[in-house]
């Protein structure tokens, strides 16, 4: 499902980012008052309308406005106030902390990674398909309903493109579906973690435009080899 040009609450929250991010530099001041009283304007009330707890919203805003001004994300372990290093950052030749891409990881929901999943709309029927085109043996029919061993499944997607029910489902975490590097991965914790490709000193395809030609030849090296799939080249 895309939701590109949907107006959401993510969109609202984003613009107002921008928009408070502008006023500052454009009414220069005291910045570090004002970036700390701008959580409060963005995200009013005493009440949560998006998350468990109106604090939750308000820290996601913090860090929402730190990158926006090219201020890279506060350790979640140390106490560091909002506006740390905003004076030092606020010069023409700055631009951002690297890297340019972040996860905000507190606002991560830790969503599952990809995988097939059968739904209640399995009507358990006597070809079963799904079982029949599986190249690795791993659905089963228990209790008259497709199952799918996760150990097994290649995610190859063959059960899901013959159900005749529909009833199996593509999970797939909205980031690393939106990813063309497929670069999206998981941390120990579960929460979303960007895989970037390095050489010894450059973060390849995330913060240097320069570096792209180098890249593309280096995937190109590697499809050849069989480590990346020749689709998701440039």
């Amino acid at each position: 499902m895309k939701m590109r040009g949907i107006y959401s609450s993510v969109t609202d929250i984003r613009r107002k980012v921008f928009t408070e991010v502008a006023r500052l530099a454009y009414e220069e001041g005291d910045y570090a008052e004002k970036i700390a009283e701008l959580p409060y304007k963005i995200v009013p009330g005493s009440k949560a309308v998006y998350r468990e707890s109106i604090f939750l919203e308000r820290a996601i805003v913090e860090e929402r406005l730190r990158l926006a001004i090219g201020l890279p994300l506060r350790p979640i372990e140390e106490h560091k106030s909002v506006a740390d290093g905003i004076e030092e950052s606020a010069i023409a030749e700055k631009y951002y902390d690297p890297p340019l891409v972040n996860i905000i990881k507190f606002a991560c929901n830790g969503c599952p990674e990809t995988h097939y999943h059968v739904t209640d709309c399995c009507q358990g029927c006597l070809a079963h398909p799904c079982q029949e085109v599986c190249p690795k043996g791993a659905i089963t029919i228990k209790h008259g309903k497709s199952v799918i061993d996760q150990s097994k499944c290649i995610k190859c997607g063959r059960c899901q493109s013959v159900c005749p029910y529909n009833a199996i489902n593509k999970m797939e975490r909205p980031c690393a579906r939106a990813c063309g590097m497929d670069a999206i991965g998981s941390d120990e914790e579960g929460k979303a973690k960007i895989q970037v490709l390095r050489s010894t000193d450059k973060w390849y395809g995330v913060t240097y435009r320069e570096d792209k030609p180098e890249l593309v030849e280096a995937l190109k090296k590697m499809s050849e080899d069989g480590l990346y799939p020749v689709d998701r080249l440039f």
